[in-house]
């Protein structure tokens, strides 16, 4: 069995998880303008707790945005350094597939819908300040599969309530009660979620499993620019 490491570092939230033959541990904290500090102990300690060394590792998982540009600086900088050092593929993922995924797992009523051919419509809305959203739609299967059914994109107000009104997602999911206020007609499909590592952990072994990792010298954080852009990233090299 693999052993992986995932870290996610894109929003308010600091959060890492490890998967192992010994078991799986995580941590998560809500602590803004904490991740320095809370970062590294967390890795070395969900390490510890399942008696891993860092040099056993096969590959880390990791959030690479959208997201705060600090945050997701500080994720990528610690990945950047064991990677490099342990000789080690990553698996780049979404932050905003990461915060549909961590719906899932926490919120108790969400249900996969119950037959083949039915979908759930999930959009992760994280305020970019400014004015500015980032956005992403998913799409969740009945076996509670999620897939990218758009881009994940950078809006601004008017824009992403208008891609809300025309997609009509049975769920929004992030911090975006800027955009949709109380008393409009999607105030109450938001949830408040932070992606979580142990909910990007899956999606990395997953990954990891169907050898889709990449070199992280090949990897650029994605930051999503330009109001009336649909989609910008940087660019993810083959490896």
């Amino acid at each position: 069995m693999a052993s992986i490491l995932a870290i996610e570092t894109s929003t308010e939230a600091c959060s890492v998880a490890v998967h192992c033959s010994l078991g799986t541990v995580s941590r998560y904290a809500e602590e803004p303008r904490s991740h320095t500090q809370l970062l590294m102990p967390m890795v070395e300690s969900v390490l510890s707790e399942v008696g891993l060394k860092a040099n056993q590792l096969d590959a880390i998982g990791v959030a690479i945005g959208p997201g705060s540009f600090t945050g997701l600086r500080i994720g990528f900088a610690a990945t950047q350094g064991l990677a490099f050092g342990l000789d080690i593929p990553v698996i780049p993922v979404s932050s905003l597939q990461v915060m549909v995924a961590t719906y899932m797992r926490k919120v108790t009523h969400a249900q996969c819908p119950s037959k083949p051919g039915q979908t759930l419509r999930v959009m992760p809305i994280l305020d970019a300040r400014m004015g500015e959203f980032n956005c992403g739609c998913y799409i969740i299967d009945h076996n509670g599969a999620i897939a990218n059914e758009f881009s994940d994109r950078l809006l601004t107000a008017t824009d992403a309530k208008q891609w809300v009104e025309t997609l009509s997602p049975e769920i929004t999911v992030g911090d975006g009660a800027a955009l949709l206020v109380s008393g409009t007609v999607w105030s109450g499909t938001l949830k408040h979620i932070f992606p979580d590592a142990i909910d990007l952990l899956d999606i990395a072994v997953s990954r990891y499993r169907n050898n889709q990792t990449v070199s992280i010298s090949a990897v650029d954080l994605v930051y999503l620019r330009g109001a009336d852009a649909w989609q910008k990233r940087k660019r993810i090299r083959d490896a």
